[in-house]
């Protein structure tokens, strides 16, 4: 099974992050999530929080939490975020036609985010509902991730930090999880 962070991901990860230098700026304001319908987001866009923006491909939809900016990079489906306050970044992957135990093997590999940045996973999976949850370490950084899955597809949240509070990955985690809505069945 290809390791779906690194084959995604590698390409604009580094260039990524100085393109989010300048999010503040150029970023789209929502009011609340609950007001508006979900944005589709357009390479080069940023967004910030409160808006829902749909997930490329599956259609399925998030919230940007409080503190965070994102923007989906051109060339990418991937989307990603940025907190405020450097404490991290988050990319989200929309995942087509996977079984549970197809997303439960694929979160107990290493995350290969670059050639030099690979997240090693630090134990189980760990499934409670419809969420799967994961946790890796490279180096200095620590990094979660948090599936939802839904009808035949799932949305894969990967936060990556300095290692500090672990409860704040996990609360960030949480609200994106919580605020995952899936389009109704056809």
């Amino acid at each position: 099974m290809p390791r779906l962070l690194g084959l995604q991901a590698g390409s604009f990860f580094l260039s990524l992050w100085c393109c989010l230098a300048s999010v503040a700026a150029d970023v789209v304001p929502v009011a609340t999530a609950d007001s508006s319908p979900a944005v589709e987001g357009q390479p080069g866009q940023s967004y910030g929080p409160g808006t829902r923006l749909l997930i490329p491909q599956g259609r399925a939809s998030f919230v940007i939490p409080a503190g965070w900016q994102a923007q989906r990079p051109d060339d990418s489906e991937t989307i990603v975020a940025v907190s405020d306050s450097g404490a991290g970044f988050i990319m989200v992957f929309m995942l087509l036609h996977m079984t549970e135990e197809q997303l439960t093997e694929l979160l107990a590999e290493p995350q290969p985010l670059t050639h030099d940045l690979v997240f090693e996973p630090t134990g189980t999976v760990a499934k409670k509902g419809n969420r799967l949850t994961a946790s890796y370490e490279s180096g200095s950084l620590s990094g979660r991730a948090l599936a939802v899955m839904g009808p035949d597809q799932a949305v894969l949240f990967f936060l990556g930090s300095p290692h500090t509070d672990s409860g704040h990955a996990d609360r960030v985690l949480d609200e994106l999880a919580d605020s995952t809505e899936f389009p109704a069945p056809q």
